[in-house]
């Protein structure tokens, strides 16, 4: 698996957006030195009950000694909530943010150039990330300032970011949500999981991050409650999102956490974690499934296909490991909708839906349960799609087949992609046989020409650098370019 933490995007933002912040009760009572249990171990790790009280100022930063105490005692309490017992010990590093963002590039390993190349595209298609840019880039400048910790899969390094200098320990919440990825490492094998497609990763991460925060807001409400002393909450994290902050990209990677909760708390509520851990072995495969959990493992989804017609200066990318196509899913249409509600478009032009369609507020802020909904009408009845990326020395286009369920979900969504068009400032410039070309001018953000084609419930799209080159990339068919590959 690539080095890539499970729980990449933290919950700092919608912390911060929410307003979510509690207090660190003092205790007088001493550590226990009782002996180990020969029964009943969930609720006790390594000298340490989950309802153990420490006398420990954390305002003053903890020393050594009290962080593997209060460590200890939440593997008890993630033992007891998650009803599954550690198999050995895990290491516990705090970096100040300055150390994590000189750590990033080792963190997150940059994909090879080619996929990196698919990867750009299949964000282009989303008019999330414009040709100019690198998704790369926008995720390491997300991610600097919003991590709160992250737990690397097989190596039992589980690493807290904190605010203070030196480091230290003020965030229990944070603490539990990476512990519970600890555990899924030690019985489910997170290392094992391989590269995907961004619905593909966000349908699995959506199980397990989704277990993670499940536990972790049975945590804060057993803290908020009295019934556990607990230290911080993350509203002291020192995390936040600057003016360069890229909401969309945000939003494709915060699905898991957004919608997983909900979608463990359904199978959950009708077969235990038993059902939840049986799901860890057969995991979901399509977001949707996380937005509807009754269609886990069912037939309700299915696959696109694209046909290469692309002439000999257009070169297919083929990526040297993972999946050489990419499927966005619905939380990627989702985001690209969202998207238009936190950033201006060409000419003013106002977001393509309304806030409350995607944000979940009350009277204290975002939901802390469910804070976005990707269900919004203009994505709702995705059934599949897949994108190819073309490559022509530095040039990129792409060809992008979306499906729905029904005539009526297709109609919805080409009705919102056509608005997304023109929120960036595309202009329709000629209709053939139910095709339309659209064009973005070279001062416009998604610089280019764009071809769309509606065959009943699938849309064709094909994106390349100038309108003149768009049958190079997908030759009309019968022309003797189609090869079917």
């Amino acid at each position: 698996m690539n080095r890539r933490p499970m729980a990449a995007i933290a919950l700092a933002v919608l912390l911060a957006l929410a307003g979510c912040s509690a207090g660190y009760q003092p205790s007088t009572a001493e550590p226990p030195t009782s002996e180990s249990p020969e029964n009943d171990r969930l609720g006790y790790y390594d000298g340490y009950w989950h309802n153990d009280t420490f006398d420990i100022n954390a305002s003053n930063g903890l020393t050594e000694s009290e962080t593997e105490a209060v460590v200890s005692r939440a593997m008890a309490r993630v033992q007891l909530l998650r009803g599954l017992e550690f198999e050995e010990d895990i290491e516990v590093e705090l970096l100040t943010r300055e150390e994590f963002r000189a750590e990033n590039d080792d963190v997150w390993t940059a994909p090879n150039a080619s996929a990196r190349r698919l990867d750009n595209a299949q964000f282009e298609a989303l008019f999330l990330v414009g040709p100019d840019r690198d998704i790369v880039d926008v995720r390491g400048g997300n991610r600097g300032g919003t991590v709160l910790g992250y737990y690397l899969p097989g190596t039992g390094r589980l690493v807290l970011v904190s605010p203070t200098e030196p480091a230290t320990l003020v965030d229990e919440y944070t603490l539990a949500h990476e512990l519970v990825h600890a555990l899924q490492d030690q019985q489910f094998g997170l290392e094992s999981l391989g590269p995907g497609t961004l619905d593909s990763v966000n349908a699995r991460n959506g199980l397990i991050e989704g277990d993670a925060t499940s536990v972790q807001h049975d945590y804060e409400d057993r803290c908020a409650s009295g019934e556990w002393q607990c230290i911080g909450t993350g509203g002291g994290s020192g995390a936040s999102a600057g003016s360069s902050f890229h909401w969309g990209v945000y939003f494709t990677g915060f699905f898991p956490y957004a919608e997983g909760p909900s979608f463990v708390d359904h199978h959950r509520e009708r077969g235990g974690w038993d059902a939840v851990n049986a799901m860890h072995e057969d995991l979901p495969t399509d977001a949707a499934e996380i937005i509807y959990p009754a269609t886990y493992d069912t037939d309700t989804y299915g696959n696109a296909t694209v046909t290469d017609r692309n002439d000999a200066d257009w070169e297919r990318v083929r990526t040297e490991r993972g999946p050489d196509y990419a499927t966005v899913g619905q939380s990627g249409l989702a985001s690209m909708f969202a998207y238009t509600l936190y950033v201006d478009g060409a000419s003013g032009n106002s977001p393509v839906i309304d806030r409350n369609e995607f944000l979940n507020s009350g009277q204290n802020g975002l939901d802390r349960e469910r804070p976005f909904t990707y269900d919004v009408s203009y994505a709702e009845g995705w059934y599949a799609d897949r994108l190819h990326a073309y490559a022509d020395g530095d040039r990129t286009a792409f060809v992008w087949n979306v499906t729905f369920n029904d005539r009526t979900n297709a109609t919805e969504f080409g009705n919102g992609y056509e608005q997304v068009f023109e929120f960036w400032g595309g202009q329709r410039v000629a209709t053939d046989g139910g095709a339309e070309v659209w064009r973005f001018g070279d001062e416009e953000r998604f610089r280019g020409a764009v071809w769309v084609q509606r065959d009943g419930t699938s849309f064709t799209v094909v994106k390349a650098p100038t309108r003149g080159s768009l049958d190079d990339v997908y030759a009309p068919a019968g022309s003797g370019t189609d090869d079917g590959r």
